[in-house]
């Protein structure tokens, strides 16, 4: 009777949510051609490619689809009875707050990533304006957060506890065919003055002397996409909130934006190990 070998099944599982074969090898701290080769004796044993391959990475196949949930379920209770056998499992409320920016279809992955790396967590996840929840970690009402914010508002400002994962530029975006010729004032899409991106839009117009005016002001970043794709006006976005229906804006009107930054608040040095677990799992997963 055959089998799944658990290290295949982990660095399946790693080069597909890491998008490559190098990103999956660096996740998993083996080499590409180990990797490579764990793959191939895991589709043999399937009896079907589970990976399409392509110069800009790989994809899951129809039978990846479906092994990959089976995939991570069995990665976790392997780990959660190695854990068990071994009376380690101590359960750990966890507090995590993401970012509105972060990439949605992203999160499902990294929460995934914390099940699979720390199974004696019990998340308890909240969404909100990066603002709002740096200053809640800072209240103690999350134990960690992952952020946003702008480069250029971080300066003068203490990393105190901070760590960056990842960089993104920032565009001005709109619905692809936008014609904004016959606008004297530029309408635009965006959170609430709170939100730095806003802050940001509007301080680069007003810098520049461009007239504007706020023709949707959105609660949730979800919100402002949808009225973008509608036509609506123009926003500001970070890359990896650029989704399907929308397109980079350019003009002559529109002035130079910063980058952004995504960065983890971590726990105090006092807290329980098991918070300090979650934030090196959530570390990991950026690599």
């Amino acid at each position: 009777m055959r089998s799944l070998d658990l290290e295949q099944l982990k660095a399946f599982v790693a080069v597909a949510e890491a998008g490559s074969i190098s990103g999956g090898a660096g996740r998993v701290f083996r080499s590409q051609s180990a990797v490579s080769e764990q793959i191939q004796k895991l589709e043999a044993s399937a009896g079907a490619p589970l990976l399409l391959r392509s110069r800009n990475g790989v994809a899951l196949t129809p039978a990846g689809e479906r092994l990959i949930g089976h995939a991570r379920q069995m990665l976790a209770l392997g780990e959660l009875a190695l854990h068990d056998v071994r009376n380690e499992l101590r359960r750990t409320d966890v507090r995590l707050a993401i970012s509105d920016y972060f990439r949605p279809d992203e999160i499902a992955g990294l929460l995934a990533h914390l099940a699979r790396h720390c199974p004696q967590l019990r998340l308890q996840v909240s969404m909100g304006q990066s603002a709002v929840l740096a200053h809640g970690h800072a209240d103690g009402l999350y134990d960690l957060a992952l952020t946003m914010e702008v480069d250029s508002a971080q300066r003068g400002r203490a990393p105190t506890r901070v760590t960056v994962l990842r960089k993104e530029p920032l565009s001005w975006v709109a619905a692809p065919g936008l014609d904004l010729r016959g606008e004297p004032d530029l309408p635009l899409v965006l959170l609430p003055p709170t939100c730095s991106l806003h802050q940001t839009a509007v301080r680069r117009l007003q810098h520049q002397r461009v007239s504007y005016r706020i023709a949707h002001s959105g609660s949730g970043v979800a919100g402002v996409q949808a009225a973008l794709r509608a036509g609506l006006g123009l926003g500001c976005l970070n890359a990896s909130a650029i989704g399907p229906g929308l397109a980079i804006a350019r003009s002559n009107r529109l002035p130079k934006l910063p980058g952004c930054s995504f960065g983890l608040l971590l726990p105090p040095g006092d807290a329980p190990p098991g918070l300090h677990e979650a934030g090196a799992a959530l570390q990991a997963f950026f690599r």
